[in-house]
């Protein structure tokens, strides 16, 4: 049954792969943004957007945790809001900037 499940979610992504670069295709030239939406579904062709990949997994700057993915379609994950998140739900406190910076005593000194 896993290799049905497989093919079928291969065949809904090629579907809105192939539906968003028509979606593109289908404008003028020039108002071709290559960023967009398609069945709900974010998509971004650009390739000048490379450097903004990371900021995608991980973005402190951000409390959202499910985010358009930076090129591609769908959504990825920022870890950093996660955690965030994940520690909250836990009781854990992260340490201040002061505290993350400040040398720790060895124990037993």
């Amino acid at each position: 049954m896993g290799s049905k499940a497989n093919w079928f979610a291969v065949g809904v992504v090629a579907g809105l792969t192939a539906a968003a670069i028509g979606q593109e295709l289908a404008k003028a030239p020039e108002a071709r943004t290559w960023k967009g939406t398609v069945a709900g579904v974010p998509y971004n062709f650009r390739l000048e957007e490379w450097p903004e990949v990371t900021n995608e997994y991980w973005n402190p700057a951000s409390e959202k945790i499910l985010i358009p993915h930076t090129i591609g379609l769908g959504w990825g994950v920022n870890f950093a809001a996660l955690k965030r998140r994940v520690e909250a739900l836990l009781g854990v406190n992260a340490p201040t900037s002061d505290e993350a910076t400040r040398p720790q005593t060895p124990v037993g000194v």
